[in-house]
Parts: structure tokens; sequence; C-alpha cells
């Protein structure tokens, strides 16, 4: 007998980069959120041109029990796991799309995630 193949997860992300620029929020409801950035590296796409900048940021969000974690791990190289999630607004009665963000729900420092990955090898 066959095991049921496994669905893929969709929406998932899973980037590495160094965590910044974070900030904590409160929710309407009185539970903490964070907002930050992950700057990663820009892929090379042609040839390097003067005054191009080598590193863009992302926009994370985070909530709940992760807030804590990412907030101890300002400044680090982390490897981050969240989904995609775009953020919308009305300006004058009209509706807006914002920016895509990374909604977090794993954060980890490299050296964590180097060595729990050499443990499952």
């Amino acid at each position: 007998m066959t095991e049921p193949k496994q669905q893929p997860e969709f929406n998932r992300a899973r980037i590495t980069g160094r965590l910044q620029q974070i900030r904590d929020r409160w929710m309407p409801d009185g539970s903490k959120a964070l907002i930050a950035e992950l700057v990663t590296r820009r892929p090379e796409l042609g040839p390097v041109r003067a005054g191009v900048q080598d590193e863009q940021p992302l926009p994370l969000r985070a909530a709940g029990d992760i807030v804590s974690q990412m907030l101890a791990l300002d400044g680090q190289l982390v490897t981050i796991e969240g989904c995609l999630r775009r953020r919308f607004y009305s300006r004058e009665g009209q509706p807006c799309w914002g920016q895509m963000e990374i909604w977090v729900d794993r954060c980890q420092r490299i050296e964590q995630a180097a060595e729990s990955h050499q443990t499952r090898d």
C-alpha cells in the first residue's frame, strides 16, 4: 500500500537576511504586533551600474509568540518563514493596494539554522 502524497504548501516564503528596523505595535485587541525589515542582497540581473543599491529591505509583520523572539534578534542574520500578504487601505473612499509583506511565523538565527540542518543529515 502506498502512502498518500502530501499536498504542497502554497504561499510559503523562506528568506535569509539581516533583521532591522524593528518596531512593536499594539493591536486593537491589546495584543503585541511587530513591523520590521529583512535586508537581503539584490540579485544581479546584468552588468553592475554605478549607484545601484545591492541590498533591498523586505517588509515583515508578525504577531503572537514570535514577536518577543524577533525583538531579541534585531540586527542579526536570520532565516524567516511565513506567508505573503498584500496589505490594502482606502484613500478618499477608494480602495488602494498597499505593499506586499511577509507575515512571519518562524524566525531563527542563521547559526541555529545551520546547526539544526546538520543534525538532520
